[in-house]
């Protein structure tokens, strides 16, 4: 445990210093089952939901994966939500005007201000305004995601 130390010199050389908690960190990388969608409000994307516990500091996060729309024109969008609340807007990230069936990247990263000292959710949301989204993962096209405390 930390304590002050007693040495009378200004160094107070035999200090001690408390153990250091290492940062939050969570991760989920999918490498089966494509998810899909026809969901025109917001829904969890299935497998991309993460619980962890950080101090008083800011999070970032990261999401790596590809994307296809079933329809030509169509869109679709991605959020994330943290303990309930969407930090990219009501609306969130738009892809669109795909070429039907063509896949695409769209990964985003972001970073939060200061959470509080305790356990969060944070999952990934999307929705699709017209016909069938899909998000990828198999072997060759992982679908990952992570959020890490930055101190």
């Amino acid at each position: 445990s930390a304590a002050a130390g007693s040495a009378t010199v200004a160094s107070r050389r035999d200090h001690v210093h408390g153990p250091e908690t290492a940062p939050g960190f969570a991760r989920v990388i999918r490498t089966a089952g494509d998810v899909t969608t026809t969901s025109t409000s917001l829904v969890d994307l299935t497998g991309a939901t993460l619980t962890f516990t950080t101090g008083a500091f800011p999070v970032q996060y990261a999401v790596a994966q590809a994307a296809t729309i079933s329809a030509t024109g169509t869109s679709m969008q991605c959020n994330v939500n943290l303990d309930g609340a969407l930090l990219h807007g009501s609306q969130g990230l738009q892809a669109g005007g795909a070429v039907g069936g063509s896949y695409f990247d769209w990964s985003f990263s972001g970073q939060t201000a200061a959470l509080t000292a305790d356990e969060h959710v944070i999952k990934v949301v999307w929705m699709v305004g017209d016909d069938t989204g899909t998000i990828r993962a198999s072997s060759y096209i992982n679908h990952m995601f992570s959020v890490m405390e930055i101190r």
